[in-house]
């Protein structure tokens, strides 16, 4: 499934941080050392760099690093000014297309969930994202579109048009300084809420933490908007079900991979699809199959969701397998 399977790490040749906005190439190879592939948010962002540039004819490769925090790489070498063009391109064409063009809460009722998802498989590219935000025929409770496993917004939050604001909104500046240097959070802008730091419980605050404003990096947040295009959501007898999550909406989970061997966004894809959360039989034939495929990692986080209006978190990441 992976390209060039004796590719070497490039773990050796890596530092933790650069500078700001410095480009880091190394053999032909550009590392988003600002990006943590231990953070949701930082892999999704990492996904959604590459599918930018691949939807702008711009074919390159994706791995991590052997690093005590794992950092993308992509291969050949990019330049930050090439990927905020690509970046700023999808953008555009998602904002103009169908997919996002909804009910913000996407509480739709079943004919309009058919009618949405037709539109947006006939506009092509631009109504992309539709089919990781909803599937046919997959209802809640209330008869209405039970939506993605990656929906934490509720109450008064839309959606939608969050993910329309971070998307329109996100700078040159911004994107450069999250690919490529530590998170500042020096954000009040919306978030999606896909960053495991968010993940805040009261036993273990002095006050109460949804009364303290979170912050944000946009830069990285309107990465991971494009990478959710990579989790697409199907119906099941008992919900909704996303790529790459499992359990129910209240006690559920993510899994997600490492590699360490370049590969293309089609390996990639079906490497998402491929990497589940193992099971407790020590058998497990997937063990074997993951280091061959190059994986290094995977990754787990619960996801929360609040008694109080439901709104999501990822909780603190943790390895579930990992290669000799």
């Amino acid at each position: 499934m992976m390209d060039n399977p004796n590719a070497p790490p490039v773990s050796t040749q890596v530092r933790e941080h650069y500078p700001p906005g410095e480009e880091e190439k190394l053999n032909s190879r550009t590392v988003l050392s600002g990006l943590p592939g231990v953070n949701p948010l930082g892999f999704l962002a990492a996904l959604g760099t590459q599918a930018a540039l691949v939807e702008q004819g711009i074919n390159c490769k994706l791995h991590w690093t052997n690093h005590p925090i794992p950092r993308p790489v992509l291969s050949p070498a990019v330049d930050f000014q090439g990927i905020t063009r690509s970046v700023h391109t999808v953008s555009g064409l998602w904002l103009e297309g169908p997919a996002l063009d909804v009910d913000p809460k996407l509480k739709l009722k079943p004919p309009k969930i058919r009618e949405y998802l037709k539109r947006c498989r006939d506009a092509g590219k631009s109504g992309l994202l539709a089919a990781c935000l909803l599937a046919e025929d997959s209802l809640d409770n209330n008869g209405v579109a039970k939506p993605s496993d990656f929906y934490f917004t509720a109450g008064n939050q839309k959606f939608v048009a969050m993910a329309r604001t971070i998307l329109g909104d996100v700078s040159e500046e911004e994107i450069v300084n999250d690919l490529s240097t530590p998170w500042s959070y020096n954000s009040e802008r919306e978030s999606l809420g896909w960053d495991s730091t968010d993940d805040r419980l009261h036993a273990y605050s002095a006050d109460d933490p949804s009364s303290i404003k979170k912050s944000s990096n946009p830069g990285a947040e309107a990465l991971a908007v494009i990478g959710l295009s990579r989790y697409p959501c199907f119906a099941s007898p008992k919900g909704t079900l996303t790529q790459g999550c499992s359990g129910s909406w209240k006690e559920g989970s993510f899994v997600w991979p490492l590699w360490d061997v370049p590969a293309t966004v089609h390996s990639v894809k079906s490497l998402l699809a491929q990497v589940a959360a193992p099971t407790s039989s020590k058998k497990d034939r997937r063990f074997k199959w993951y280091a061959a495929w190059g994986v290094t990692q995977v990754m787990q986080s619960q996801i929360r969701r609040s008694d109080q209006g439901g709104y999501g978190t990822f909780g603190p990441p943790r390895v579930v397998w990992q290669r000799d």
